[in-house]
This record gives structure tokens, sequence and C-alpha cells, in this order.
């Protein structure tokens, strides 16, 4: 059996409340499942935000910034070197 939640009640109270009597199933039926989709959207972005906070709380984020930076300053550093081999192979066709 499947349980009751708050959200269930909440969604219900606002059909009740915003459309008239005479609205047919079909258009209850679009309200109820819009506002289903406002739930899972706003879950979804709860969890991101909450995901996002511990890897900044935990340094994760620093952590690969910090890789990406190191990364981006060693091929800085050998940029030039592969440049001259791509020179060469292209002038000596190898």
């Amino acid at each position: 059996m499947k349980k009751k939640l708050d959200t269930d009640d909440v969604i219900e109270n606002l059909i009740t409340a915003t459309l008239t009597e005479d609205a047919s199933a079909r258009q209850k039926h679009l309200f109820r499942e819009s506002l289903y989709g406002l739930v899972r959207l706003a879950k979804a972005e709860q969890i991101v935000e909450i995901k996002t906070n511990v890897r900044r709380l935990t340094g994760a984020l620093e952590a690969h910034s910090a890789r990406r930076r190191a990364k981006a300053v060693l091929l800085a550093q050998r940029l030039p070197d592969l440049i001259d081999q791509a020179q060469q192979q292209f002038e000596f066709k190898q």
C-alpha cells in the first residue's frame, strides 16, 4: 500500500482552491501532474545544491580546480615544444 505524502495533500488542496467546480477531469489531471513536475524539479535542484555545498565544505571543488590549474600550467610550459615538433613534422613531412 502506498503511503499518502504531505505533498499529495498540498497538491489536492491547491487543485480544489484554484480550479472551479466545473473543471474537467482532464484539467485537474494536467494541473496535478504539472504540480508534481514542479515538486520533482525542486527536489532535484535541492539535491544539486546540497551536493555542491558538501563539495565546497569538504574542499573537493578546490582540489579539482587546483588540479585543473596545474594541468593548464604544465600544458602552457610544454606548448612551445609541441609547436616546434609539429612545425618540424610539417616541414619535413614526417
